[in-house]
């Protein structure tokens, strides 16, 4: 048992304790259930036996309510009152019979009262109250609403004023005999409703009974239950503390042993090897710290041979993850990778100077080059090709003298001699220089289709390795792309490399077609300049022309307002606006039609002065506004009849400004 406990795993063990501890809670548990089943049943007895009571209880309320109603039914003299009670009769019986036949069911379905005994007594005295109930209590309730009708129907003979003294007699003879049975029946009714009441009181002092067992049944079950539980209790504690004492000797045991040995570990001490008792997790656990021990020894000599400089000093971590091994590992592998990385940084070193004097370089190729795309081109192309030892190159500009039609044109090329490229013309998503020019993205091919180029030399004709495409773009407008074709793989500094450059010329690209543009500007400026100045001479003379025309028209208007002052003092004037609204009448006027003035300002022309007049207003007045004069007759009054010379006063451009009247008395 001893061995089996050793090699059982600790999780093992304590699931053991625990299933073992579950078992007796589960016992615990059952016992609890079955109990409580029987405490229900017993509960659901007492509910069932405490109806029952209620039911003989009701029963017994109802019975004596109904021999109320015998009572009322007697004293009643009129058929309404008589009817209404009989009703209540009826609600009794139903009520009554109701609660004998749940009694009685609840006995014959409910299983829940198993006393054989108690059914069939309970059972006999609901028949007999039945049978009592039914063949002598309603027969009388009958015989009694019977004569109460005959004497009801006495009563109404009675009240007869025909009937002689005789037959009066004989009516009052008759009722007193119903009413002498009335007295016997209501002793009857007395003596079958205590009989019932009797036997009601007995069915519940029968059922009081068993209620009062069930109780007791209850209580006893109740305090066997109590003991059980705490005997399984008391049990239970115990037995989890011997439990609970053992598994923890197993456990602590080996811990001491490992901590101890922890200890001279952490005091870097080499402790001896652990005898391994158990075969559970701490076993598992001092063979680990036995493998570590010696791991530790084997790696204190290795570090000793890597301070000594023994860097070919074999050793083998005790895992992937031994951090100390591998470090030490990665330590001798550092040192002797250190020479390597100095040269590589070297190498960089080398490269960022060549990237940085690669763009003083071609920097200073694109400021010798002037404002010509072309020489640009072919120096860029010439110097790049040699400075990446590439075989071909070329540079594609933007064209945009068309905004409707933009394309990339070959500017420049060296030692390019494909078919594909023979147009200089290419689109935007058009190969791979227009794919270049949409996705605004370098690409780099190391796989070159069949036949895409050729590179012919003396020795015949070859397919090129790799092709580089970079665009020359300023933010996110391409002004070019350049191309680049070799036989060996470019390295991606020199990629960088190129796409800086791309940077670069297209910033000089752009400043030479701005160049461009304002040189054209420029010219067109000039030419502008020479056709603004002649339009300047040709509007002075204009001016000097207009100016000579207002003197002449100033001359005018001043001649005709002279004329104007004149024709006031010798006849009448009206003046309208072009409506025909008056807007000034002279004194000479206002004498002649007999008016003050201001007394006609603001009324129409056409309705005081052109009412007479043959022909249609409107007509006439339009001809006036088109410059036509009219002379009119037409009388202001009785005693006065006016001509009218009317006329359209225009300004100096033409145009009319107001309508004039003239008028004088005809006579």
């Amino acid at each position: 048992m001893i061995k089996l406990l050793n090699r059982m795993a600790v999780r093992t063990k304590l699931m053991s304790s625990f299933l073992l501890l579950a078992s007796f809670v589960l016992i615990l548990g059952v016992t609890a259930i079955i109990i409580q089943e029987k405490l229900e049943k017993s509960q659901n007895e007492t509910l069932v036996s405490k109806s029952l009571s209620d039911a003989f209880f009701e029963g017994k309320y109802f019975l004596r309510s109904d021999m109320h109603i015998f009572t009322e039914l007697v004293k009643t003299e009129k058929e309404e009152r008589l009817n209404y009670w009989w009703g209540e009769h009826d609600f009794q019986i139903q009520f009554f019979t109701d609660q004998i036949k749940k009694v009685e069911k609840t006995f014959l379905i409910d299983k829940s009262i198993q006393n054989d005994t108690l059914k069939n007594t309970l059972l006999s005295i609901i028949q007999t109250i039945e049978n009592e109930y039914e063949n002598s209590m309603l027969p009388i309730f009958s015989q009694i609403k019977v004569l109460k009708i005959k004497e009801l129907e006495l009563h109404y003979k009675l009240n007869d004023s025909l009937l002689s003294l005789d037959q009066n007699l004989k009516i009052e003879s008759r009722i007193k005999l119903i009413k002498d049975e009335y007295i016997v029946l209501n002793k009857r009714i007395t003596d079958v409703g205590l009989g019932i009441i009797k036997s009601l009181d007995k069915g519940k002092d029968l059922v009081q009974l068993v209620i009062n067992q069930i109780e007791a049944n209850g209580n006893s079950l109740m305090a066997s239950t109590y003991n059980i539980f705490l005997l399984f209790t008391i049990f239970g504690v115990l037995f989890s503390f011997v439990v609970a004492l053992y598994i923890s000797k197993l456990i602590t045991r080996p811990v001491k042993r490992i901590l101890k040995h922890v200890y001279l570990l952490g005091q870097g001490e080499h402790p001896e090897k652990m005898n391994i008792v158990v075969e559970d997790e701490f076993g598992k656990i001092q063979n680990s710290l036995n493998a570590l021990t010696n791991s530790l020894v084997e790696t204190s000599v290795f570090s000793e041979e890597i301070g000594q400089g023994n860097f070919e000093s074999n050793f083998t971590p005790m895992g992937d993850n031994d951090i100390l091994g591998n470090s030490l590992l990665q330590m001798r592998n550092s040192l002797k990778t250190a020479r390597f990385e100095e040269e590589k940084r070297k190498a960089e070193d080398d490269r960022r100077n060549w990237a940085a004097s690669g763009i003083a370089k071609f920097g200073d190729i694109m400021r010798q080059s002037g404002n010509s795309l072309e020489k640009l081109g072919f120096n860029l192309i010439s110097n790049l090709v040699d400075y990446l030892d590439a075989v071909q190159g070329a540079l594609f500009v933007i064209n945009e003298e068309n905004e409707d039609d933009k394309f990339y044109e070959l500017i420049s090329a060296i030692a390019f001699g494909r078919d594909k490229f023979m147009r200089k013309e290419i689109r935007v998503g058009e190969g791979l220089v227009g794919r270049v020019a949409y996705e605004e993205k370098t690409i780099y091919l190391k796989e070159i289709p069949e036949n895409y180029v050729k590179i012919t030399s003396g020795l015949g004709n070859s397919n090129p390795q790799t092709i580089l495409l970079v665009p020359v773009k300023l933010e996110h407008q391409v002004n070019g792309v350049i191309e680049l074709i070799s036989f060996k793989e470019f390295e991606d500094y020199q990629i960088e490399f190129v796409e800086k450059i791309g940077e670069n010329i297209a910033s000089y690209i752009s400043t030479i077609k701005i160049n461009e543009k304002t040189a054209i500007l420029l010219t067109d400026s000039q030419h502008k300049s020479e056709e603004l100045t002649a339009q300047e001479e040709e509007m002075r003379q204009n001016m000097e022309e207009l100016q000579a025309t207002q003197e002449e028209a100033a001359r005018r208007e001043e001649e005709r307002n002279m004329l104007w002052d004149s024709l006031g003092k010798m006849t009448g004037m009206v003046e309208t606006d072009l409506s025909g609204s008056i807007i000034n009448v002279n004194t000479k006027a206002s004498l002649l039609l007999g008016t003050s003035p201001g007394d006609l300002d603001n009324q129409n022309y056409k309705s005081l002065f052109l009412k007479n007049i043959d022909g249609n207003t409107e007509a006439i007045w339009d001809s006036i506004l088109n410059g036509i004069p009219q002379t009119l007759s037409s009388k202001w009054n009785d005693s006065t009849e006016l001509v009218q010379e009317i006329v359209l006063v225009c300004d100096n451009y033409g145009i009319g400004v107001k309508v004039l009247s003239l008028i004088r008395n005809k006579n």
